[in-house]
């Protein structure tokens, strides 16, 4: 299984995260499900291997759309693939889908909407072309450059929201948001407004998302060691354990101990 992510032109960086594809060379013997934990992150991604399904707390089972927006996810969610594996995406930096194209994005929290719903025209173009390169490399110049002509047509800018978000990612979560809100001299109101237009949810759910997102990190790549929970609760900033338990038990839907003993993110099927 190849996956495999890749860095955005430094014009692009202030919106885009990274892309990313992922493939497999033949054909899965047999279904398999991948999970992951809220990440903070919306993307754009464009499937050219066969349909597959997604499962979340909130909608239970649904087919995913073949090319699809996704907002903010606030619980874990898994997909359920088979056969032919074959996507490209482009991860965008918090506020970096509404500082690109506009778009409202608490209205795409917990949800993957059809491309062509929300952007329209604008995207006939790559629909039809992201199967044409015979290779990775190929397809992310194609969505790149479908980025590139967005930037050109909005001129799109960053902000104080698209700062604060993106300080909260560097932070991993670990943030007091009433002092940063304070520092940077904003009505709190309407700074949580812009904030939820911006990122899909408010600033302080965020903070716990991009938490959450990046303790399930460490623990799926065994980089904490698990055998002392009280080492885990200090790295994550948690006051105490059954704080911990209780935030961590609301995102993922069990309890850690259970999550380490069974986690099947992605990192567990590439492996060598």
């Amino acid at each position: 299984m190849f996956y495999k992510k890749y860095q955005p032109a430094p014009h692009l960086r202030p919106f885009v995260e990274c892309y990313y594809v992922w493939e497999n060379a033949q054909s899965l013997k047999q279904s398999i499900t991948v999970e992951s934990p809220p990440n903070g992150f919306g993307s754009l991604v464009f499937n050219y291997g066969d349909p597959y399904q997604l499962l979340t707390q909130k909608n239970g089972q649904t087919a995913v759309p073949v090319s699809f927006l996704s907002g903010q996810s606030t619980g874990s969610y898994q997909l359920q693939l088979s056969g032919q594996i074959g996507m490209v995406g482009a991860v965008f930096r918090p506020a970096g889908l509404n500082s690109l194209f506009g778009l409202p994005m608490y209205e795409f929290t917990d949800e993957r909407i059809e491309l062509a719903a929300v952007l329209g025209d604008r995207i006939q173009s790559i629909q039809q072309h992201i199967t044409e390169p015979d290779s990775p490399t190929g397809r992310i110049q194609l969505l790149e450059a479908f980025l590139n002509t967005q930037l050109a047509r909005t001129g799109a800018e960053t902000d104080r929201t698209d700062y604060v978000a993106n300080l909260i990612v560097e932070q991993r979560g670990i943030i007091n948001i009433n002092a940063l809100m304070d520092e940077l001299y904003v009505c709190r109101r309407q700074f949580e407004r812009k904030f939820l237009l911006k990122v899909g949810v408010s600033p302080k759910y965020y903070a716990r998302i991009r938490r959450i997102s990046y303790l399930c990190a460490q623990l799926a790549h065994k980089r904490w060691n698990v055998d002392d929970w009280h080492d885990v609760i200090y790295h994550a900033g948690y006051y105490d354990q059954s704080h911990f338990i209780r935030e961590f038990s609301g995102f993922m839907g069990r309890n850690p101990s259970l999550y380490v003993r069974n986690n099947v993110e992605l990192a567990n099927f590439l492996k060598s």
